[in-house]
């Protein structure tokens, strides 16, 4: 470990201090304009990046703070700055009437702020763009119609700055039915029951963004708003005729603010400042009723659990490069705060109120380096160096405050012959921010689960080797392989707690091996216009699990295989979506968990009706959806005899969707 230190240390020192006699080399980008996204019937910034042959979103968990991108998808340059909603919503407020065109690099690229992605993606929109845009859609499934998505999109440009309004409401619906088997330890059936499973959600979101682009400031600010209810609503008609019914709420409000300035006003120096406010609210109400179908409902026993989170975070970043230099050095620091209060009152308190108060304070402060070598026109160095002084605290039943400092080396290596072949090669130690509802107690009533909540919890760390392979035949036709093994420490699995609960802990270490490959080829000999892309998931890992010796981590779907056919003309688009079983794991102390989803068949056509108006219809499970849940306890841990099975199948109609854009 300290020799991999002391590597990337060196060479960050020694191209920081070494002249070059070719200038910084840059991958040309592939760029694609208006008329590539009007033959696939792109509405949005996402349906561009969907129909790129050859690249593969990656989209990371959010982080606090602002260190990284958790994309390799930039626009205009930086990275979008909004975590109230995921990348792919962003991506569909972007009307591609916006859009001046989108650069896609295999590798090379020039931006220091995604150093970690190889591929990346540089959506670059319009100025003084003047438009109104119009989103429905409805869906129905099992019968039973519904509004799903309703959203009005402006942009307009006004005193220098470029605007863009966007509010956006949705009330998805998901309705499925299960028949339930329990058994005991001999195989035999004990109990059966019929499921019926509804989830209905509310959702408004509002975001107001406004662009400066001058010769020598370039400013982003962003405003966002989101207020989201759901609910789900599961009942259980037990053939032994009594009944259960659990229904959650959960009501959450977003609130946040960013700004994003780059003052390119030096002669060799830019300066790029970064600044972030976000304040979230989460109120959950889990209600369990336990009743014979003849009793009046009143009489019915509850239990009830109830929680409300508070999280607020602020950060910042400045910056300082030289991208005209051979090294194209960079220099900055990102310092970020973040709290957590957290209020539960557990199910098991119905008599005697209780209120468990947690609070987790974390202060962070990331120092780094980055330099860019060009070792000749077509090999590419990039190193940096990631410092990470970070203060944790938590107040709770067991208060707990750690200090901790790590340096974060990351280098690497690309390679591209700018003949479609390119290869990224990368080294790098990471430390995972901790998932702050680890911290905080939980319950689960309909899977009878009860989880504790960890206030000495350190983050897992990982050390990883990766590739990146990118082949083009042809603008159609591209093969990405990519692969990573990671050597992990402080691994986050379900273990017994010191406070005599079950909850996240650090078990121990493991080995996690992963590899994707997407291919893209065109059958224009066949069929003109058409094109097919296979898709292929592979995760393995493993860990050395105390009560069971080897086995893979929580969380784990080893296989997902994908085969998209897609055929396109001006008017008209359509396309099938074959999707292979899957199997999900979790690992529980006493328990194994698992979710196997059955194979899905999915549809859609979408055309344009006139120049400003565009109709999409899609079918979700064309042949149902099935999954199969099933809970296995064991007696006292997973390593003793298998004390009963809870297998619930369930079953969700295909949903029929039909949605209409319209330009003013």
């Amino acid at each position: 470990m300290h020799l991999w230190h002391l590597a990337v240390i060196s060479i960050s020192l020694f191209t920081t201090h070494t002249s070059i006699a070719a200038p910084q080399n840059m991958s040309k980008p592939q760029t694609f304009t208006a008329e590539f996204w009007a033959q696939r019937q792109a509405q949005t910034a996402f349906d561009v990046i969907d129909n790129i042959p050859g690249f593969t979103l990656v989209e990371k968990q959010t982080k606090r703070g602002l260190s990284h991108a958790t994309a390799n998808i930039l626009i205009n340059g930086v990275a979008p700055l909004s975590k109230n909603a995921s990348l792919q919503t962003q991506l569909r407020q972007i009307s591609t009437d916006t859009i001046q065109h989108i650069d896609l690099y295999q590798a090379n690229h020039p931006f220091s702020a995604a150093s970690q992605f190889s591929q990346l993606v540089n959506i670059v929109t319009q100025k003084n763009t003047k438009k109104m845009t119009l989103f429905a859609k409805g869906a129905v499934q099992s019968d039973k119609a519904m509004m799903d998505e309703v959203s009005l999109r402006i942009a307009a440009p006004w005193s220098g700055w470029d605007h863009q309004l966007n509010i956006n409401t949705q009330n998805p619906r998901y309705l499925s039915t299960a028949d339930i088997v329990d058994k005991n330890t001999n195989g035999t059936v004990i109990l059966t029951a019929d499921e019926t499973y509804t989830e209905q959600e509310n959702n408004v979101n509002v975001t107001l963004s406004s662009h400066l682009e001058q010769q020598k400031n370039r400013v982003q600010l962003t405003l966002n708003a989101q207020k989201n209810n759901s609910q789900e609503n599961t009942t259980h008609d037990f053939s032994a005729l009594d009944e259960t019914r659990f229904l959650t709420e959960n009501e959450q409000s977003q609130l946040e603010f960013g700004v994003n300035w780059q003052y390119r006003g030096f002669t060799l120096w830019q300066l790029h400042g970064l600044g972030f406010a976000k304040k979230t609210k989460d109120e959950i109400l889990a209600i369990s009723s336990f009743f014979a179908p003849e009793t009046d409902f009143t009489s019915a026993h509850d239990s009830r659990f109830a929680q409300s989170k508070t999280l607020t975070e602020y950060a910042i970043k400045v910056a300082i490069s030289q991208p005209s230099h051979k090294l194209a050095p960079e220099y900055g620091i990102a310092i970020s705060r973040n709290e957590l209060i957290a209020n539960t009152r557990p199910s098991s308190s119905a008599h005697n109120p209780i209120n468990i108060r947690s609070t987790v304070l974390e202060t962070r402060y990331e120092p780094y380096i980055q330099v860019s070598t060009a070792l000749n026109p077509n090999w590419q160095l990039v190193t940096r160096l990631n410092t990470e002084y970070s203060k944790l605290s938590t107040q709770g039943e067991q208060p707990f405050e750690v200090t901790e400092l790590h340096i974060k080396p990351f280098a690497r290596l690309n390679f591209d012959a700018n003949n479609n072949i390119s290869l990224s090669a990368t080294a790098q130690q990471q430390v995972k921010q901790l998932d702050f509802d680890s911290f905080v107690s939980s319950e689960e009533s309909n899977y009878d689960r009860l989880l504790t909540g960890n206030l000495q919890l350190k983050p897992m760390q990982f050390d990883e080797l990766s590739l990146q392979f990118s082949y083009a035949a042809s603008q159609s036709s591209t093969l990405n392989i990519s692969a990573f093994y990671q050597w992990q420490q402080n691994v986050h699995e379900y273990i017994p707690l010191p406070n005599s609960g079950t909850g996240i802990g650090n078990a121990g270490d493991a080995e996690y091996f992963g590899m994707n490959t997407h291919i893209t080829f065109s059958i224009d000999k066949v069929l003109t216009g058409g094109r097919i892309e296979l898709s292929h998931i592979y995760r393995h890992a493993t860990f050395n699990d105390l009560i069971t010796g080897e086995r893979p981590i929580t969380g784990l779907t080893p296989h997902q295989f994908e085969v998209d056919f897609v055929h396109e003309t001006n008017r008209l688009s359509w396309g099938v979506n074959y999707q292979t079983r899957n199997l999900y794991t979790e690992f529980y102390y006493d328990e194994i968990y698992t979710e196997q989803t059955g194979p899905t068949l999915n549809l859609f056509m979408e055309f344009n009706l006139n120049k400003d108006t565009h109709i999409k219809l899609a079918v979700t499970a064309l042949s149902d959806e099935k999954t199969i849940f099933q809970q296995q306890w064991f007696n006292v841990n997973r390593a003793g005899t298998l004390s009963d099975s809870h297998t619930l199948y369930d079953v969700a109609k295909p949903k029929i969707t039909l949605s209409i854009t319209h330009a003013i």
